[in-house]
C-alpha cells in the first residue's frame, strides 16, 4: 500500500517556508507536489514566484507556462510571467504577458503599474505614463505607482509634475525611501533645466558642459554638478565669517552689529546712523540705511520680512543658497580713509592663484558706480567694466597684500571670487563668491567669455587677455 500524500498540506508548508524566506526547502517541497500532480495550479505558481525571488528567472517562466497551460484564465499568473520576462530582459513579452492580464481583469492595477514599468524600460515613456495613470486611477492609494509615475515623467521633463507624484507617495507613505530620493532628483532636474533654459534665452543655445569650456560655462557646470559642501558655507553671509576668519585672520572679516530672526526685532535705535541691512541667505539684497537722508523703518521692515520669506535658490537656483538658515544682519557701512564709500575689489583666483582684479568705486545701484580691471601684476586689461571706465587707481601695496589674502583664503578651490572692501581701517572681505555672475554674464568684448575659461587651472597664462586700449 502507497504513502498518501496530502497535496494541499504540503502546499501550504511550502508557502509558510517561502513566507520565512526559506526558498530552497519551500522549492523542494513544491517540486514534489509537482512530481505528484504535475497540474497542480497552486504549486506551479508558488514554484515561480520562488524561482523569480532565488534569480532563476528561466525557471519561473517555464514554471508560470506550465500553470497558465492549466489555467489560462488566471490574469495573476500571466502577470507574474510578465514580471518573469521582465527580469530577464524580454521586455516585448512581459508588455504582452501584461496586456493578457488585463484583459482577463480590467481592473488589474498591479499588472497597469508593472506594464509601465517594462514600457519605461523600452523608452515608451508615454505608454508607460498612461499605465501609471490607469494604476491610480483603479487603486488611487497605489503609493508605488505614484513614484513610478513621477520617475517617468521626470525623464520626459515634466518636472513639476513629478514633484506633485512624489509628495502624493510620500504623504501616503512618509517614510518611503525611493519616493524622498526621487523629489531630491526631480527637484535638482528641474533646476538644471530651468538653468539650461535660462542660459539659452541669454546666449541663443545651450551651453557646452561636457566638458565646460568658456568661464559661464564652467560656472554653470559648477552650479549644477559640484555639491562640495563648503559651498553652503561660502553663501551663507553668517557662516562664512568663521571660514574667513580661520584662514585669514578676524581683521579681515566685516564686523556685524547685530542678527535677527525677524525683521521686527531690530532695535533701530542702537544702531548708527548709517548702516548695511542685509539677508545672509541671498545674494544682491541689501538697503543702506542713512539717517542723515531719512530712514522709513516700516518700509525696512517689510523689506527684510520679504527677504526672510524666500528661499534664494528657488530664484538664483544655485545649490549652496538652498534651505539655508534664514535671519537678517546689520553691517557698518565701510568708508574710504577720504569718508566716502570704500572702494571695492572682486579678486578673481582659480586653483588658489590670483589672476584678475574688478575694482570698483561708487555705491552699488548708484549711477557714479564704475570700475575697471587690471590682471595680477597691476596691467589693466581690456575687459570692458561698469560705468565709464576710468582709471582707477590700483596702489602695489594694497594690490599685493590682497593677492596674498585671496590666494589663502581660496586654497582648495577650483575658482573663487573674493570681494574686498578697501576701507579706512583695512582690507575686509566682503563675500567669497563661488558663483560668480550665474554663468549668464555678458562679458565684453564677447571672445573674453572663452578666454577666462582658458584661466581655469593652476597654470593659466594671463597674456591671453589683451591690454585696455
Amino acid at each position: 500500500m502507497g504513502v498518501e500524500y496530502d497535496i494541499d498540506e504540503m502546499v501550504q508548508q511550502a508557502a509558510g517556508l517561502q513566507k520565512d524566506g526559506k526558498l530552497l526547502e519551500a522549492k523542494e517541497i513544491y517540486q514534489r507536489v509537482i512530481t505528484l500532480n504535475p497540474n497542480h495550479f497552486g504549486a506551479l505558481q508558488l514554484l515561480g514566484l520562488t524561482f523569480s525571488r532565488l534569480g532563476q528567472f528561466d525557471q519561473a517562466v517555464d514554471a508560470f507556462l506550465k500553470a497558465i497551460a492549466t489555467n489560462g484564465q488566471s490574469a495573476f499568473a500571466h502577470k507574474n510571467l510578465g514580471n518573469a520576462f521582465e527580469d530577464l530582459g524580454r521586455l516585448d513579452s512581459a508588455v504582452a504577458s501584461f496586456d493578457r492580464a488585463i484583459t482577463i481583469q480590467p481592473s488589474y492595477a498591479a499588472a497597469y503599474n508593472d506594464r509601465g514599468n517594462a514600457l519605461k524600460k523600452i523608452n515608451q515613456l508615454d505608454g508607460a505614463i498612461a499605465s501609471y495613470n490607469k494604476a491610480i486611477a483603479l487603486k488611487h492609494d497605489y503609493v508605488e505607482a505614484y513614484n513610478n509615475l513621477g520617475v517617468a515623467l521626470n525623464e520626459t521633463k515634466r518636472h513639476v509634475e513629478a514633484l506633485a507624484n512624489f509628495e502624493k507617495a510620500l504623504r501616503l507613505r512618509p517614510d518611503f525611501v525611493a519616493a524622498r530620493r526621487n523629489y531630491a532628483m526631480a527637484a535638482a532636474d528641474l533646476a538644471q533645466w530651468r538653468l539650461l533654459l535660462r542660459y539659452r534665452a541669454v546666449f541663443g543655445a545651450f551651453p557646452r558642459l561636457n566638458p565646460p569650456v568658456s568661464f559661464n560655462e564652467r560656472i554653470l557646470h559648477r552650479i549644477i554638478y559640484d555639491r562640495d559642501p563648503r559651498l553652503r558655507i561660502l553663501c551663507d553671509k553668517l557662516a562664512v565669517r568663521g571660514f574667513i576668519e580661520d584662514r585669514v585672520g578676524k581683521e579681515c572679516v566685516v564686523p556685524v552689529l547685530g542678527v535677527w530672526e525677524r525683521a521686527i526685532e531690530i532695535p533701530w535705535g542702537n544702531l548708527p546712523d548709517k548702516f548695511v541691512l542685509k539677508p545672509n541667505h541671498a545674494s544682491g539684497q541689501f538697503a543702506i540705511v542713512d539717517r542723515a537722508i531719512g530712514a522709513n523703518t516700516e518700509k525696512l521692515i517689510a523689506e527684510a520680512e520679504q527677504w526672510l520669506g524666500h528661499d534664494f535658490f528657488y530664484s538664483s537656483l544655485e545649490w549652496g543658497y538652498r534651505g539655508l538658515p534664514r535671519r537678517i544682519l546689520a553691517e557698518p557701512f565701510l568708508s574710504s580713509p577720504n569718508g566716502g564709500p570704500a572702494k571695492e575689489a572682486h579678486v578673481y583666483t582659480f586653483s588658489g592663484r590670483a589672476a584678475l582684479f574688478n575694482v570698483f568705486v561708487g555705491t552699488k545701484r548708484s549711477p557714479e558706480r564704475s570700475s575697471c580691471w587690471y590682471d595680477v601684476t597691476g596691467r589693466r586689461v581690456g575687459i570692458s567694466g561698469t560705468g565709464p571706465h576710468p582709471d582707477i587707481e590700483l596702489p602695489d601695496r594694497e594690490r599685493l597684500a590682497m593677492v596674498e589674502i585671496a590666494e589663502r583664503v581660496s586654497q582648495g578651490f577650483s575658482s573663487l571670487r573674493v570681494d574686498f572692501y578697501l576701507a579706512s581701517d583695512g582690507l575686509k572681505i566682503g563675500e567669497l563668491t563661488p558663483y560668480t555672475l550665474s554663468g549668464i554674464f555678458r562679458w565684453h568684448p564677447p571672445e573674453m567669455d572663452e578666454k577666462l575659461g582658458q584661466l581655469w587651472g593652476p597654470d593659466f597664462d594671463l597674456s591671453i587677455i589683451p591690454d585696455y586700449k
